[in-house]
């Protein structure tokens, strides 16, 4: 069995970070007040990471949360 970051080229980060940046786009953390999905700047901020990071692991796992 391999983990999320082995399958999507990610092994710089835990299958946890990954699988919460994922949650982002999958209805589960969206922006109740707007009803929008949090942008790449408000996700980084929120996991403190860097905006690449998010945007590396949302375009890298996108035939996941685009299903």
């Amino acid at each position: 069995m391999t983990s999320l970051g082995e399958d999507f080229g990610l092994t710089e980060y835990s299958d946890d970070f990954i699988k919460k940046i994922i949650d982002y786009r999958m209805n589960i953390f969206k922006n109740r007040e707007l009803q929008e999905y949090y942008t790449y700047e408000e996700i980084a901020e929120k996991e403190n990471c860097n905006v690449d990071d998010v945007r590396k692991n949302l375009t890298r796992t996108a035939i996941v949360w685009t299903h």
